[in-house]
């Protein structure tokens, strides 16, 4: 078996020449590890030449959008892909294209291999009154801020009400309400006293173990499936509750990923070449944001990570 394997969502609005670079270099580095990528055709229709034999392409592909479920079905298709075939990997690194290694491979496999964890995942319990922003229960540095636990409840755990409403203008309109008391959500959301919600940033790393448990989950847990279609950015709760419910698996809160989150917005900041020193202090395996067009000193100084 082989000790790492790799999912890939790429973004086909980005160049495909990320994505090029990306895998050339896991290859480079692990000695052509299997692959498995989902590339949406639908929008764009031009993709990857020459992909060498340890890479395997969804096919047929999601349509998919951002912040929607057809992310995770891309991505759930990918995995299904990786682990098909007669020699699966130990373990299983989800990646974007926009991602990249920034240590050496031989650290990577080495802390997987002697891990203790089943899956290196950021999960934190959704809650309805969430507890104090705090370094133990959110990263300070780099996480999407003090105010994400609460929209999580409101995003992952509510049911929506629409309702005619009048504007400002006196024009008919409607307006939506979200219903986050359990008096309104009992028995109408998938979550419970013993199934509960978790969320987290999207991109980790998990072994065959975990894979089997997504894979088992996404085939027959129809209830979760039908409400996370129904959310906004279920890349950030489904893998993670499906995963943190699961009782024989262990999950680490590290995801061995480094992404800054100070500039605000809805996505980490692209990293610069200042960033480097930041990177290589890091216990990450991979980081993201990085730039379509990595400019050729910041490429140096990665390749001198990854050595």
């Amino acid at each position: 078996m082989p000790p790492i394997g790799f999912v890939i969502l790429i973004n086909p609005c980005s160049p495909l020449e990320q994505s090029q670079r990306l895998i050339q270099t896991l290859n480079r580095m692990f000695d052509h590890p299997p692959i498995a990528c989902h590339h949406d055709f639908g929008q764009n229709p031009r993709f990857i030449e020459g992909l060498p034999t340890n890479v395997r392409v969804v096919r047929p592909h999601v349509d998919t959008k951002w912040a929607d479920f057809s992310c995770i079905e891309a991505a759930v298709r990918a995995l299904r892909l990786l682990y098909s075939g007669d020699h699966p990997p130990d373990w299983f690194v989800y990646l974007s294209g926009a991602d990249y290694p920034i240590k050496p491979a031989n650290r990577i496999l080495n802390e997987l291999q002697s891990s203790k964890f089943d899956a290196h995942m950021e999960h934190i319990l959704v809650q309805r009154r969430a507890p104090p922003h705090s370094p133990s229960e959110w990263r300070l540095e780099g996480h999407k801020g003090s105010a994400w636990p609460r929209g999580c409840h409101r995003r992952y755990c509510s049911i929506p009400v629409t309702v005619p409403w009048i504007t400002r203008r006196l024009q008919p309109g409607i307006r939506t309400f979200q219903l986050e008391h359990p008096l309104f959500t009992s028995g109408r959301i998938p979550f419970s006293p013993t199934f509960h919600c978790f969320a987290g940033e999207a991109w980790f790393c998990a072994n065959g173990r975990a894979a089997e448990v997504i894979l088992e989950s996404y085939s027959h847990n129809t209830k979760l499936i039908a409400h996370y279609r129904k959310v906004r950015c279920p890349e950030e709760s489904y893998f993670h509750t499906v995963l943190a419910n699961a009782p024989n698996l262990r999950l680490s809160q590290d995801p061995l990923r480094y992404m800054d989150w100070t500039s605000g917005g809805n996505h980490p900041k692209v990293l610069t070449v200042d960033d480097i020193p930041r990177l290589a202090a890091s216990n990450a395996h991979f980081a993201r944001k990085l730039p379509a067009d990595i400019p050729p000193e910041m490429l140096r100084e990665l390749e001198y990570l990854i050595q």
